[in-house]
């Protein structure tokens, strides 16, 4: 017979509403179909991110990467109301009639929040030891979500320990995050610029991209996403493309990594963003251009920032490209107000990572995308981006130290406590 487990549940109206809840997989497992696996999460990341897939999940079809069971005692058994929050990490293949992907193989990619084994259909992509789900139910999901790649791991995640296991815990955090940082700095903002909202975005020019003249202020800048547009800014740009300056509007304003030596930087609390220190620092660069990237700053610092520039720069255009929100679990009437009026500012721009990604590849190749994006992580690494982080390590889907007692730390806006939490779903 099948040994329970622990499967984590959000209530899809309500997300502070939640519930691990005790599942016994049917026995026999049901035979497998040609070209399909069985996986089964090792060890998976809990970060803002996966607040928005859950408020966000019936809009971007997340709620669709892992159903509920229908054998859940009710109400969690229905899937119009509960539903399985997905996330990024490690995952083990258990069996594979998918050839050239063997049975023990560990996979990164997209998993269900517990550990319950999951079929998907595989087929082989660029580069060697991609895969793209082709999964039917799960077809509604942006690509970004279908992509699974062959981790090369030291040993297997349950084998791990110490500092490799921290390292690949660290991996987990940031690799889902890194590559939105990196491509807003290398390509959104760069020399071979791509629309923030990818294709269906329309035109983006070299003039919208060019930051030659411009200073940019990252707001939220502590943030995971943030971290990796800083370091691409400061590490990876080409010489001579700007920007001016460099401004960091943060709760941590005192973090090393926030400045640069190779452009003028500043790093300053919500409180001082809109200083007269802070404005005469900006009008001293002369910039005819002002790149504001909101990686989810606090509520009103934007509206707050935007009136401020505009008066002691009236002569400086405006640029704002907004990247992920407000890590809360429920919104008030007033918080959605605010959030849809920032939505309409013209000088605004939704930025969207899968759809920059689609057009990269369309024209630079997958694996010419990939192995720039493996040489930018590794350089990335390579800088230390976790020194003086604070890593928490969990168990399992259920009890406080499991992805249940995560999610309410979310839903209770505690995610500040810690930097990175993972969760040994092998365990």
């Amino acid at each position: 017979m099948s040994s329970s487990l622990s499967i984590h549940v959000v209530n899809k109206s309500n997300n502070t509403l939640h519930q691990a809840v005790s599942y016994t997989p049917p026995y026999p497992d049901p035979p497998l179909r040609e070209g399909h696996i069985t996986a089964r999460a090792s060890l998976v990341s809990l970060t803002s991110n996966n607040l928005a897939y859950a408020r966000l999940g019936s809009f971007w079809h997340w709620w669709q990467a892992f159903q509920v069971p229908s054998t859940l005692p009710p109400p969690y058994n229905d899937a119009t109301q509960y539903g399985i929050v997905p996330t990024w990490g490690y995952g083990l293949v258990l069996s594979s009639r998918v050839p050239g992907l063997s049975a023990g193989t560990q996979l990164w990619g997209f998993w269900p929040s517990n550990s319950l084994p999951v079929d998907l259909k595989l087929v082989p992509d660029q580069p060697t030891g991609h895969w793209r789900d082709v999964t039917e139910s799960r077809s509604g999901m942006m690509s970004y979500y279908h992509r699974y790649q062959v981790a090369n791991l030291p040993s297997k995640i349950p084998e791990l320990s110490g500092e490799e296991l921290e390292k690949v815990a660290w991996q987990t955090v940031f690799l889902p995050l890194f590559a939105c940082g990196y491509w807003t700095s290398k390509y959104v903002l760069g020399t071979q610029p791509v629309h923030p909202f990818g294709a269906p975005g329309g035109d983006w020019t070299k003039h919208d991209a060019d930051l030659s003249k411009a200073v940019v202020i990252s707001l939220s800048a502590s943030g995971k996403t943030a971290r990796a547009f800083t370091d691409t800014l400061f590490h990876s740009r080409e010489p001579g493309t700007g920007p001016l300056g460099f401004l960091a509007v943060t709760s941590k304003p005192d973090a090393e990594w926030l400045t640069g030596r190779k452009m003028p930087s500043k790093a300053v609390a919500y409180v001082d963003a809109t200083s007269d220190a802070t404005l005469t620092w900006i009008r001293n660069l002369k910039p005819s251009r002002i790149g504001i990237v909101d990686f989810g700053g606090r509520a009103g610092s934007l509206d707050s920032l935007m009136s401020s520039l505009k008066s002691s720069l009236p002569g400086a255009s405006l640029k704002i490209i907004g990247i992920g929100g407000t890590a809360t679990a429920m919104q008030s009437p007033s918080e959605l107000a605010a959030f849809a009026k920032i939505a309409q500012m013209p000088e605004r721009v939704q930025m969207n990572t899968s759809a920059v990604r689609d057009v990269l590849i369309g024209r630079d190749g997958a694996k010419a995308v990939f192995e720039e994006l493996d040489e930018a992580w590794k350089g990335f690494e390579g800088r230390a981006f976790a020194k003086g982080l604070k890593l928490k390590m969990g168990k399992g889907a259920g009890g406080e130290d499991g992805f249940e007692g995560g999610w309410e730390s979310l839903c209770e806006g505690k995610a500040d406590a810690v930097d990175g939490v993972v969760y040994r779903m092998d365990a």
